[in-house]
């Protein structure tokens, strides 16, 4: 199994993540590039904003996993703030969707 992570934030998702997921699920390891997966691995992208991480990285992201192939998950991660998750996730969506994505 493995895992592409695409977080908003700068500093914390980078600590707290790998923390969370050596807990979790010890057996997986970080790999410093999304290309580098194998088995067992998981990847972290931090896109460091909203709202890049929606309109910059997640295309980009999107690609890298269809091009390499060996990934189970795709995860993003966002902060809802002063919007509501379903606002955000219509967001997203709705860029996906007129993006033909």
């Amino acid at each position: 199994m493995n895992l592409y992570f695409l977080v908003e934030g700068k500093r914390t998702e980078r600590k707290v993540y790998p923390a969370w997921l050596k807990h979790l699920l010890p057996e997986l390891q970080q790999v410093q590039n999304y290309d580098e997966v194998n088995k067992n691995n998981y990847y972290l992208f931090s896109g460091e904003g909203y709202p890049s991480i929606i309109y910059d990285h997640l295309p980009n992201a999107i690609a890298d996993i269809n091009a390499n192939g060996k990934y189970s998950y795709f995860v993003v991660c966002l902060d809802a703030e002063e919007n509501t998750v379903s606002c955000i996730e219509q967001e997203i969506y709705d860029f996906l969707t007129a993006e033909k994505i």
